[in-house]
């Protein structure tokens, strides 16, 4: 089982899907109870939100993904990737509606990172952009995007010149932007 689809294989998301389309909703309650404190963590490491509006942002997330998998519009892939990402476009969007800033910082300028308006069928393309990468990039992307690790200490663990990794680094970011035109969503 693969973490990135929150120890999901194939067979099991096509279960948690059934499931939901007959309204029991006890399997997708397991695996998300598990992701949500990972991602409530995120969200408070890396735009210094609140626990409360981590919390907020994480369940509103949860419902939105159920909405999708219950309408088909969720494949196989990588599902943890995606739904951070919606609870991070969540979070903005109860700040910006409740006018609120993160940490005394101005809202637009933690909106540099993720771009809030970003639609769902736009993070669809980059879960699909991202299966299509081959897995030295996904790694070394995780580590460098999510995992917050810079370039020297990813050149360290893969035992490589910084600059191969920073020419990798480059090389994986054209392929997602050339492929699906996706110069909104990641930033290099």
């Amino acid at each position: 089982m693969e973490h990135k689809n929150f120890g999901l294989t194939q067979a099991s998301f096509e279960k948690l899907i059934a499931d939901l389309k007959r309204n029991d909703t006890y399997f997708f309650e397991q695996v998300f109870l598990k992701q949500y404190k990972e991602t409530m963590n995120y969200l408070c490491r890396e735009y210094k939100s609140s626990h409360e509006d981590a919390y907020d942002a994480t369940m509103d997330a949860l419902i939105e993904f159920r909405t999708r998998f219950v309408d088909g519009k969720l494949q196989y892939g990588n599902l943890r990737f995606l739904f951070t990402k919606i609870a991070s476009q969540m979070l903005f969007r109860n700040l910006k509606k409740n006018n609120t800033t993160i940490d005394g910082t101005i809202l637009l300028a933690a909106e540099e990172d993720i771009e809030p308006t970003t639609s769902i069928e736009e993070l669809g393309r980059l879960n699909k952009a991202w299966q299509i990468l081959g897995d030295s990039c996904k790694q070394l992307l995780t580590w460098h995007f999510y995992g917050k690790m810079k370039l020297s200490e990813i050149a360290e663990e893969a035992q490589k010149s910084p600059a191969t990794i920073r020419k990798q680094k480059e090389r994986c970011i054209k392929k997602l932007k050339d492929q699906f035109g996706l110069k909104t969503i990641l930033k290099s």
